[in-house]
């Protein structure tokens, strides 16, 4: 029986599909062909695992524009009711055990999205190795010289990273995620909660005044979670349209390169290992790779049956309604420490697997004497990008998880202190709302800032094959008349 083993612990082991063509040249003409294969575009693996499966396709629901209008229309209708019921206990707690429901729920969905798309970016990565391995030994088989020389001012097609594919609801998302995520957004968010804790005094920091927070907390992080899991469906719509692209470029490549050297050897196996982390960081990701998969789903639903069931022995009075809130923020609180730095080293390590494609790359632009297209640079970042940036590496910092845990601690323990009264129950709802809130919009910030990153890698990918692909015809071109030429001296 084999043992337990993270996604982010495992090994990633593939080759690219080889491609099979037709014939290596027609008498006629001496013109080349390569078969149409169905098989040329990229095709994100699906999980052997049925249940996974089922998963992912939750996952993706989730993410959906119709899952997002729902949480949207609620949240307004909660908010038109209080101006009738803004008094009334219920009302003030509706919003509190609706938010920590679903946030709970968010909580795995959010980490099941990152579990995927760290596979299926490590996948589609290993593959375009493979093909680099088999393009630089077709190349140095075949022994060319001359033909780079007419390559050098190609102009290149721009990549199309699915903004005009996306329809208008993933637009708007993708743009509203410039402002959710900016540091100025942040920065409003920590100024109305100082406003709040200045109100304080004057409310004696009563119930009702930590209510009222809890309640804008509430609202405001299901938004925000509902938002995260639309935008990361969003980006990995169109991070697999330029995938796709790439592909089609890459075996066409491969294709001419085989029917040129009527070459059949398959594509190598490449193996891309899990950078090695310390003992503390494993922990981590064997706790984030629970929550993201079936048994923390189930477990999640075991507590909320749990909590449903005991209704009647508290009388479904404010302490049980309070108390799946409490449970859901604690265990919220720890879990977007724990989803803030998992977020960060899944975009480190991809953007690890960027550079050993770069790596093959250079190597064979500089075997062949063909000049490397210009590379598409970000603009210098603006300060707000800077400061983002570096809180972004402040919150993901691995000791900031450890924080966080201390930090659940001591809620439990002052709620504990307290004997679980109003009180004490809110002790653990408040701050934790407030903390989670905040580093929901801090994983914003760290979605879009990576994106925009990949963005440029991907696209210089793009441009390096397009390249190679232009300098694979003037080779043709040039092979040809090669033969020709002898030929005509042998004749």
């Amino acid at each position: 029986m084999k043992s337990f083993k993270p996604v982010f612990l495992c090994e990633v082991k593939g080759a690219a599909e080889t491609q099979q063509v037709t014939s290596v040249r027609t008498a006629k003409n001496g013109s080349y062909t390569v078969d149409a294969t169905e098989k040329v575009a990229y095709r994100a693996s699906a999980s052997p695992r049925l249940v996974d499966r089922w998963l992912d396709k939750f996952v993706q629901f989730a993410g959906s524009a119709p899952v997002f209008l729902v949480i949207v229309s609620g949240l307004l209708a909660w908010a038109l009711t209080g101006i009738r019921f803004g008094n009334s206990d219920v009302w003030v707690a509706a919003i509190s055990d609706i938010q920590a429901i679903l946030c709970y729920v968010f909580d795995s969905l959010l980490m099941r999205q990152l579990l995927r798309e760290y596979t299926e970016q490590r996948e589609a990565m290993v593959k375009i190795q493979s093909r680099c391995h088999s393009h630089r030994r077709m190349l140095a088989k075949r022994g060319f010289d001359k033909s780079q020389r007419s390559v050098r001012e190609e102009p290149l097609r721009p990549l199309d990273h699915g903004l005009h594919t996306q329809n208008l609801f993933a637009r708007c998302i993708i743009l509203s995620a410039k402002g959710f995520g900016h540091i100025i957004t942040v920065g409003m968010y920590w100024v109305c909660i100082f406003i709040w804790l200045g109100f304080g005094p004057k409310c004696d920091w009563s119930n009702r005044w930590q209510l009222y927070i809890n309640d804008a907390t509430s609202a405001l992080m299901l938004l925000v979670f509902a938002f995260l899991a639309c935008l990361r469906e969003c980006y990995a719509d169109y991070t697999n349209i330029c995938l796709d692209a790439i592909f089609r470029l890459d075996s066409t490549l491969e294709g001419e390169l085989r029917l040129l050297g009527e070459d059949d050897t398959p594509n190598p196996v490449v193996v891309d290992v899990s950078p090695k982390e310390n003992y503390l960081q494993k922990m981590i990701y064997y706790y984030a790779d629970i929550i993201g998969t079936l048994v923390g789903i189930l477990f999640l639903i075991a507590v909320i049956v749990t909590w449903a069931a005991v209704g009647p022995v508290f009388q479904f009075n404010n302490t049980w309604w309070l108390l799946i809130g409490t449970y859901a923020g604690l265990v919220g609180l720890f879990d977007s420490f724990v989803l803030r730095n998992v977020q960060s080293k899944v975009h480190q390590n991809t953007k690890s697997q960027v550079r050993q494609v770069e790596i093959l790359d250079t190597t064979l632009f500089a075997e062949l004497s063909v000049p490397i297209p210009a590379v598409d640079n970000p603009k210098t970042p603006s300060l707000s990008r800077r400061v983002s940036r570096k809180m972004d590496a402040i919150s993901s910092h691995l000791l900031m998880v450890v924080a966080g845990f201390i930090m659940t601690i001591g809620c439990l323990v002052a709620s504990s202190a307290m004997r679980w009264s109003l009180t004490g129950q809110l002790i653990s709802n408040v701050p934790p709302s407030i903390i989670e809130t905040f580093f929901m919009l801090i994983l914003i910030t760290g979605q879009n800032d990576a994106e925009a990153g990949a963005r440029v890698d991907l696209t210089n990918i793009y441009f390096r094959r397009q390249r190679l692909l232009a300098f694979m015809m003037h080779a043709k071109v040039y092979c040809l008349e090669e033969e020709v030429e002898t030929s005509t001296v042998a004749q």
